[in-house]
């Protein structure tokens, strides 16, 4: 007798992304009550995962490979009805999870609201407007409504289609008529895509010059397929103007816009640009908004009502209707690079989404990174070139100032005293950039050599005098300022270095009629702050504006006229590989605060190294020829653009823990060793404590990414089994921003 086959009685099990440490889909069984369709992926579930509730996404259903099922929890509840993402969004994430090596249940998380991770249901968007219903429009046609003029008038404007609430009021049509309307079933409430709540203003388009006709030509002729434009345009050439030009025609093509900035405090400026030009089609998503506001915003991109969402790096993965373009401004902002867990950067990930969705993607910069320089120039991108300033402005004059032998004031050269003093003769504004917050880099004292230095980090504890206090700026540790010298008993203390809170007594000192506006992140709570202390700026005809790089990117201060930058040492000896790059972006960027309307303009940067080139030439000699020079250096050493890097990074409470750790690990990798690839450590990092913590790390680097990639892959594999990783905690990074 020949045996029947064997039926299979594996289950059916679905595949969730749930927020874990673990780098898998978790497999359950459908809940236990399952009486409906099989969800579709992207939507919402609940589960228990480690004794505890969380909500994870669905991403399929298949047949069960397991031969013991009797571990599997059943799916708790489905909490959608349909998905909250697309499929090419679902595929995004997914990349962004195999590439940045990223848990998957954490990574898919990064595609909801904040409430919606917690399980709550998405916003729905408040109606916005009234449509006329098919019996309104039969009695309004019919003539039934002339013995009410007032329903009748409201009708008549209904009958043109949606009307926003606004519009109404402006008509001299009172709410409660249209209540009236909408109980007699003649009208009812609608969502459209969202009503300006003011018009557009037509008076703030500007003629484009050639140049800038050209790159919006080029764009909008490739708006049905994916490209990478780079728009590199010196300081004030008018790159908003084209993004504008470019959203203009998306919009008008029913399509909706993503514009990353770098920073939350470039977002209102960003928004008001688009708002005097678009009406209210727009809305701004960043971490400074409440978690209630961000959840409606999220949800109105989705639903398609919000058309322009300009937000900072985590608006990357926000949800569309129907994408058409992706604008990255300051796309060299180390900023676009999330440093803590998850590890990822928002300006590759909107490159590959713009693939994904095959829409154009603009990068826009006036100091392009190098690596995105160096794929223009291969091809990869196409570069617009942007050479003039867009107001016909001229570029600012420059000038170094050698203070090795000269008698600094508060750090200020007597020269740029007297320019920033006879900047405000004329009624103009003088902006002094600083990259360092507080009064003083150090406390010391002066019989026994004491300095006050943080407990938890390797690092000195920063004076500030508002309040009175002694801070780490790693850790955020704050003690009191001493009275006498906890080590020798002494009063001789001393304050060493310069901070922008000293700068700004002795500027106020100095300069005692002139407002002195002082930007860093001690003064500046938050954007409602930085909006107003911005209206305030320029209110004033002549002030001094003093600031850390939080002043320098990308605002328009038309009545700045001169720029002194104090200390333009303080990167040139970073030992980071990117050190000199940032330093030669920032000298540009700031510079470029100067001369931006039809007054002519300058620029003093101090420095104790006038012979060093980038100092030399930073502000003389184009960007692009300066930056030839270090893709030339980086090409020797085989760095980024022209090889891959990678980071191995532990903490530990004890130093020997993270050595021994990564010592072991490094031994289980070696064998595995392609040609090229080298792993360079253990070392410690060059701040060796922090937090109280001990740093160490294991550099990978190779001559492509993808040969650096599969080694932190198998990092990633082999430390799970290597004993010392259980004292202490570690993580993987590919493209790290630094590797100090």
């Amino acid at each position: 007798m020949i045996p029947e086959p064997k039926t299979n009685t594996s289950p059916l099990i679905w595949l969730i992304a749930v927020p874990s440490p673990l780098q898998e889909i978790l497999e359950y069984l459908p809940p236990e009550n399952q009486s409906s369709d099989t969800p579709i992926p992207g939507c919402r579930v609940a589960v228990t995962f480690a004794g505890k509730p969380r909500i994870g996404l669905f991403m399929s259903a298949r047949t069960s490979q397991l031969q013991d099922h009797s571990k599997l929890r059943p799916v708790i509840e489905i909490i959608d009805n349909g998905p909250l993402m697309n499929n090419t969004e679902l595929t995004l994430l997914q990349w962004v999870s195999d590439y940045y090596l990223i848990p998957p249940g954490e990574t898919f998380a990064l595609g909801l609201s904040p409430g919606e991770r917690r399980g709550q249901p998405p916003k729905a968007p408040k109606p916005n407007a009234v449509i006329a219903t098919d019996l309104g429009l039969q009695q309004y046609r019919s003539g039934e409504l002339q013995r009410a003029p007032k329903k009748h008038n409201a009708m008549t404007l209904l009958s043109t289609g949606p009307v926003a609430y606004e519009a109404f009021g402006s008509a001299g049509i009172n709410r409660s008529i249209i209540n009236e309307l909408k109980k007699n079933g003649l009208a009812a409430d609608t969502i459209v895509a969202k009503v300006a709540n003011k018009q557009a203003d037509s008076t703030v388009r500007h003629e484009p010059n050639r140049e800038q006709e050209a790159a919006v030509a080029s764009i909008n002729n490739r708006l049905d397929e994916f490209s990478v434009h780079l728009l590199h345009g010196i300081t004030g050439s008018g790159k908003t103007e084209v993004y504008l030009n470019c959203i203009d025609h998306v919009l008008r093509l029913g399509k909706q816009v993503l514009v990353l900035v770098p920073e939350i405090g470039l977002t209102p400026q960003m928004q008001a640009r688009f708002e005097a030009r678009f009406g209210d089609q727009i809305a701004s998503i960043h971490s400074g908004l409440g978690e209630a506001t961000r959840d409606r915003l999220w949800s109105d991109a989705r639903s398609g009502r919000l058309k322009v969402v300009v937000g900072t790096r985590s608006s990357v993965f926000a949800n569309f209707q129907d994408l058409g373009l992706i604008v990255v401004d300051e796309e060299h902002d180390p900023a676009f690079k999330q440093q803590d867990h998850p590890r990822y950067s928002a300006r590759d990930i909107a490159v590959k989404r713009a693939q994904l969705t095959n829409v154009p993607v603009i990068l826009g910069s006036a100091t392009p990174s190098l690596e995105t320089l160096n794929n223009a120039r291969a091809g990869r991108y196409k570069l617009h070139t942007l050479s003039a300033r867009a107001s016909g402005a001229t570029l600012p004059s420059t000038q170094i100032i050698d203070i090795r032998q000269l008698a600094l004031h508060a750090g200020l050269a007597p020269l740029s005293i007297d320019r920033i003093r006879s900047t405000l003769a004329r009624g103009e504004q003088a902006l002094v950039f600083l990259n360092r917050r507080g009064f003083a880099q150090a406390i010391q004292c002066l019989d026994c050599g004491w300095v006050g230095e943080c407990d938890r980090c390797d690092s000195s504890l920063v004076v500030h005098q508002q309040p009175p206090s002694l801070r780490c700026h790693y850790c955020d540790a704050t003690q009191a300022v001493p009275r006498h010298c906890p080590s020798c008993g002494h009063h001789r203390l001393s304050v060493k270095g310069l901070g922008t809170e000293q700068l700004e007594a002795v500027l106020r000192a100095k300069f005692k009629d002139t407002p002195v506006f002082r930007v860093d992140s001690d003064t500046i709570s938050n954007v409602t702050v930085l909006h107003n202390t911005f209206d305030h700026i320029r209110e004033q005809s002549s002030a001094v504006l003093l600031g850390t790089q939080m002043l320098s990117k990308g605002h328009h201060f038309p009545d700045v006229t001169c720029v002194v930058v104090v200390d333009a040492d303080g990167q040139l000896f970073n030992p980071d590989f990117r050190a000199e790059e940032r330093l030669l972006q920032i000298l540009v960027q700031v510079a470029g605060r100067s001369g931006r309307s039809e007054k002519p303009g300058e620029v003093l940067i101090q420095t104790r190294q006038p012979e060093h080139p980038l100092i030399n030439q930073a502000l003389t000699a184009s960007y692009d020829s300066l930056a030839d020079a270090l893709l030339l250096q980086r090409q020797r050493l085989k760095l980024p653009p022209y090889g891959g890097l990678g980071l191995v990074r532990c903490d530990s409470q004890r130093f020997e823990d993270g050595a021994r750790f990564l010592n072991d690990l490094k031994s289980k990798l070696t064998p595995q060793l392609s040609e090229g690839v080298k792993l360079v450590g253990p070392m410690p990092t060059l701040m060796q404590r922090r937090a109280g913590r001990y740093r160490h790390q294991i550099i990978v680097q190779a001559s492509n990414r993808s040969a650096v990639h599969r080694m932190l892959y198998l990092a990633l594999q082999i430390g799970k089994s290597v004993k010392s990783a259980r004292k202490v905690t570690w993580f993987v990074e590919i493209d790290p921003n630094e590797i100090t």
